[in-house]
């Protein structure tokens, strides 16, 4: 009698060929991991890192105080992840190659809307299309198509994959101020778009793929399995994982994440105006902060493999209570530098505990969905946290205030973690169930 991946080698030997050939050394899974990887660097975009560099130009040229503009971000944002549960659902009945292809055809076209923005109006459209594409569409199926082709090793491989995002934040800033330099806000914007045509676009349509059993291929790019033991890997529905403390940890830290980095991001120069800091040792801290977070996400990445990501969060919001309190607190270089460190230490270890994590605690079966509804409390935060930053500025004319509220919240996070325990395994009861056919 065949075992069930013989069954699906034997059924799929043609499909296989024509995707990845026999003859080629190379396991496709590793085409996946740099193909996700490259997904996740070219979201900038559409994420904060990105879009902060414009958000001084576009106010001043729209005639727009920086509170319209930071509530124009949040309600766009919010009304861009709206679709994210569908997107999930998507890609679980369709797989990632159409929907990534699709979404890297809306990010372009959403960057060439933005050049066209005339009034804070059109600005919050611009920010729905663009961060609906960018962060509720491509950054998703990016994460998830590694998630699907990697298990033992889940954690390292998408800390890997993570690593595009940090590449592109200090890679970015650096190329979009220089295109506002030559030719305007409105013209790097266009040539944004042009990037992600010729870029990402035939990168997702030629290379994203379902899980490898589909093609009778092993997960984990070939490689022996990282533990001895191998272990049931569990299959929860949305409603099941909806229903475990430890899905809503991982949703709080990723909103607090995304709130208060955002924020913090969004308002860097203007921060760092504040502590006396130069345009130009703060755009060059921008690079720093991006070099820890490479840093933190492969380390992160590497201890997910061997402890449960629960046990991680109270370093990830440690670190984001220290980058808030800093500012709060002092001013001058040395501290930059310190808030720097703190911020790009938790946005690397967030990055690779919510990559990582809810594929490891509920599966793949049902990731797409899972991990649709999680983007919206994420993004959630990544909408609604510029605006607390926005009124405080217009009211006291500072941060302090807010700064030192976000930090006892990171602490709160950081000690419920403590509380939460793993859900009970829901593991499917054959491998072969899905697959066998009425």
């Amino acid at each position: 009698m065949l075992t069930c991946r013989r069954r699906r080698r034997a059924g799929r030997v043609d499909h296989l060929r024509a995707v990845s050939p026999r003859s080629s050394a190379l396991h496709y899974g590793w085409i996946i991991l740099g193909a996700g990887t490259f997904g996740s660097f070219m979201t900038l975009p559409g994420q904060t890192a990105g879009v902060s560099v414009f958000f001084d130009p576009i106010t001043a040229d729209l005639g727009i105080s920086r509170t319209s503009a930071s509530i124009a971000y949040a309600v766009g944002t919010l009304a861009g992840i709206l679709p994210a549960p569908v997107i999930g659902r998507w890609i679980d009945r369709r797989g990632p190659r159409l929907t990534a292809t699709i979404i890297a055809a809306g990010l372009a076209l959403a960057c060439v809307f933005m050049a066209t923005v005339q009034s804070a109006m059109t600005l919050l459209v611009g920010f729905a299309l663009l961060r609906g594409a960018a962060i509720g569409g491509l950054s998703l199926v990016s994460q998830h198509v590694v998630n699907l082709w990697f298990v033992r090793r889940r954690g390292i491989a998408a800390a890997a994959a993570s690593l595009g995002l940090a590449a592109g934040a200090m890679i970015f800033p650096k190329l979009i101020d220089g295109l506002i330099s030559l030719y305007g806000w409105r013209g790097a914007y266009l040539a944004l778009g042009g990037l992600v045509a010729l870029t990402i676009l035939p990168v997702v349509a030629a290379l994203f793929r379902d899980r490898p059993e589909k093609f009778g291929l092993m997960t984990d790019a070939g490689l022996p399995p990282a533990a001895e033991e191998p272990r049931d890997e569990p299959s929860f529905t949305r409603e099941q994982a909806l229903r475990t403390s430890v899905f809503w940890l991982l949703c709080a830290a990723g909103f607090l994440t995304n709130a208060i980095g955002t924020a913090l991001l969004l308002n860097h120069f203007s921060i760092m105006q504040t502590a006396g800091i130069a345009y130009s040792d703060a755009l060059l801290l921008l690079s720093l902060l991006a070099g820890v977070q490479a840093v933190a996400t492969l380390g992160t990445g590497f201890l997910v493999d061997r402890y449960e990501p629960r046990h991680l969060v109270p370093f990830a919001m440690l670190m984001l209570g220290m980058a808030s309190a800093l500012p709060a607190l002092g001013d001058g270089i040395a501290v930059s530098w310190l808030y720097a460190l703190s911020i790009g230490a938790a946005y690397g270890s967030q990055q690779a505990i919510s990559a990582a994590g809810y594929a490891q605690y509920f599966g793949r079966d049902h990731l797409g969905a899972i991990r649709g509804a999680s983007f919206v409390f994420g993004i959630a935060g990544a909408a609604l946290g510029p605006l607390p930053f926005a009124a405080s500025a217009d009211w006291t004319g500072g941060y302090a205030a807010v700064l030192i509220g976000c930090c006892a919240l990171c602490l709160a996070c950081g000690a419920w973690a403590f509380t939460v325990k793993r859900p009970s395994s829901l593991v499917k009861m054959s491998n072969c169930k899905s697959e066998q056919t009425p």
